[in-house]
């Protein structure tokens, strides 16, 4: 029996100690002490008081505290308080795989531990600073060779600045999602960077690309007062200098070229939908049957010129063999003005089903202008918004 027992509990440790990693599986707290992490210069910089989700990498379980089920463990890279679950607690217990120790040695070897750690990354970190350094004055020796008089910072300013003109446009502007308000249209924008049309009296103008009906997409320009922290972004500043003289030049921009230029992008629009749809498009459709009743909805977008003054909707019912059962006319009532969207539900006892009737098809339109005219489209001419 006694074998048994101690075989089961080698088999409910044997992950751990292969793989010494704690997770949720077998602990309900993780919290670091002090850990190290490489930062993008490649200096060890320490953090402390986190909670994380796993450790792994143990190199070291250094104390347990039978009391609070604390089990203190060392990895490559810091130091680690893991709260044990219940199970995994008694089996600490009962394995003495980490020495038990009492509040003050536990306190002790902590700082041990950590003390430990800090002088390892520090001499990591010191050896990473002398090689900067030594790479540093390997620089400056080749520079002032290249450039003679000039300095290492200038020549190291210039190749930024050259590198910076070469690889960015004057219109990437960049706004570190810093959000600003346009002063037409009162459009928020939370952007990375904006396609600028230009910098007047610290108003930014930019465009961005508006998707318009059937897909096709047109620009839109807004204008919004340069927010006050941008004054303190790097990036942004950075930016206006480099570029300062053709963020300035276009000193036409103004509300008023912004409402031209809006006014004459959405007429190009408007001119390539309505070369594609003159007469309008089926914006969506659908219908249900409720005890023999039609319940029909229906919406459409006009974009042509002349108003609708209504909108005839002809269509089959059908049963399940695809043979029509009946035929239907409902009508939706206007006006519907150029570019608008309308919809229709209709409800009524006139839309009774037949029984076995199961789909609806729509087989033409009527289209009555308010002028008089009659346009007809049939189901083969029928357009619908795309995705």
């Amino acid at each position: 029996m006694i074998k048994r027992q101690f075989f089961s509990v080698i088999m409910l440790l044997f992950p751990v100690l292969c793989m010494a990693q704690f997770d949720n599986q077998n602990s309900l707290v993780r919290k670091v002490i002090v850990a190290y992490e490489k930062d993008a210069n490649g200096f060890y910089q320490k953090k402390d008081a986190a909670l994380v989700d796993k450790v792994d990498n143990v190199v070291s379980m250094y104390a347990f505290d039978k009391k609070s089920s604390n089990l203190y463990v060392q990895t490559e890279d810091g130091n680690y308080v893991v709260v044990l679950n219940k199970e995994y607690a008694k089996i600490y217990k009962q394995s003495k795989l980490a020495p038990m120790l009492d509040e003050e040695q536990i306190d002790a070897e902590v700082q041990r531990v950590s003390r430990t750690l800090a002088e390892h990354f520090d001499a990591l970190n010191k050896t990473r600073r002398q090689r900067l350094t030594d790479s540093i004055m390997k620089v400056r020796r080749d520079s002032l060779e290249r450039v003679r008089r000039d300095s290492i910072e200038k020549a190291t300013k210039i190749a930024a600045e050259r590198q910076y003109l070469a690889s960015h446009t004057w219109r990437e502007l960049p706004v570190n999602k810093i959000g600003m308000k346009c002063i037409d249209c009162g459009t928020t924008v939370y952007e990375s960077s904006l396609l600028c049309e230009g910098i007047i009296n610290d108003t930014i103008y930019y465009v961005q690309p508006i998707k318009g009906i059937l897909g096709y997409e047109y620009q839109k320009m807004h204008a919004c007062p340069v927010n006050p922290r941008l004054h303190s972004d790097q990036q942004y500043t950075y930016h206006l200098k480099m570029f300062a003289d053709s963020l300035a030049k276009r000193q036409y921009l103004s509300t008023q070229y912004l409402r031209a230029f809006n006014a004459e992008r959405y007429a190009k629009h408007s001119e390539e939908v309505g070369a594609k749809v003159p007469n309008g498009y089926v914006d969506s459709w659908g219908f249900d049957i409720q005890e023999e009743l039609l319940m029909f909805d229906f919406s459409y977008t006009n974009t042509n010129k002349k108003g609708i003054r209504h909108i005839d909707v002809f269509f089959n019912l059908k049963d399940e063999e695809g043979n029509t059962r009946k035929t239907g006319k409902v009508r939706g009532t206007g006006p519907v003005e150029m570019f608008e969207t309308k919809s229709w539900t209709w409800s009524d006892s006139n839309l009774k089903v037949p029984i076995g009737c199961v789909d609806l098809e729509i087989t033409k339109l009527a289209i009555t202008y308010k002028d008089g005219k009659v346009k007809t489209l049939t189901k083969d001419i029928l357009y619908k918004e795309s995705e």
